[in-house]
């Protein structure tokens, strides 16, 4: 053995074996084939729901409405502290969203209070100071 031959690094493993590009093509093209015969015809709903409520929302709405869902999940609502959101009429609410679903969104004031807004009313939401964009 020289230099050249000699392994960089031990890892405990089963072994591998590197095939030249041209088998390498043929054989994936062989195993996509297989996939494609065995897979089994499925038929799916479609809820169209989501397909209304998103075509009533002006893009900026909808922009709004995407970054409410984003904060409802729980790693969110704890990471994103504090929130601001403007409203239409020029109020404003400080807290946490707790969950949006059918063009509404609650918010939790903290003390147990929850408050339900129309999406449609949040104009925009500050987080540290800064305009979520």
């Amino acid at each position: 053995m020289n230099i050249y031959n000699d392994p960089l690094i031990y890892i405990k493993g089963p072994p591998v074996f590197h095939l030249p590009p041209r088998e390498k093509v043929d054989i994936q093209m062989e195993e996509q084939v297989i996939e494609k015969e065995q897979e089994p015809v499925r038929v799916q709903d479609e809820s169209t729901s989501i397909y209304e409520l998103r075509t009533s929302m002006n893009d900026k709405t909808l922009a709004i409405f995407e970054k409410l869902k984003f904060l409802a999940k729980p790693f969110q609502r704890k990471v994103y502290r504090p929130l601001v959101f403007h409203f239409e009429d020029g109020s404003l609410l400080q807290g946490e969203v707790e969950k949006v679903e059918d063009g509404r969104v609650t918010f939790f004031v903290g003390a147990g209070e929850l408050m339900t807004y129309p999406v449609e009313q949040v104009e925009r939401i500050i987080w540290r100071g800064v305009e979520m964009k």
